[in-house]
């Protein structure tokens, strides 16, 4: 990397943004009840936007959120690694930014293990 870019001058691991709260693990019993097999995450600004709401509802936001993300899985050709959730497929917060969709791209995670990370677009 340093050759084609540059040196490095800052890196964040994901270890790192989980603990300072920009992301947010999905239990693993809940991502395998939701049919995924490989390590969720979801960021702050997602979670506030499709999950979150001051109701006590953020449990079925989520299950609705992670139906939604499983369906494009299902429809994306095997080598897919982003995905794309209309909003309309979304459950919408009391405090919504308009945010018109979700993404769902899966990278490797800190020690090469496959991630899926749900984000807003102008988090990519």
């Amino acid at each position: 990397m340093d050759d084609q870019y540059g040196p490095v001058v800052a890196s964040y691991t994901r270890a790192e943004f989980i603990q300072s709260g920009d992301l947010i693990e999905i239990a693993p019993k809940i991502a395998t009840d939701a049919g995924f097999e490989v390590r969720l995450l979801i960021t702050a600004g997602a979670q506030g936007e499709f999950v979150a709401g001051p109701d006590g509802g953020e449990d079925e936001r989520l299950h609705t959120v992670l139906s939604a993300v499983a369906r494009a899985v299902a429809r994306a050709p095997e080598s897919e690694v982003c995905f794309v959730v209309p909003a309309e497929d979304l459950p919408a917060t009391q405090a919504s930014t308009g945010a018109d969709r979700l993404l769902a791209i899966t990278e490797p995670g800190d020690t090469g293990e496959p991630v899926m990370t749900l984000m807003l677009p102008h988090e990519m």
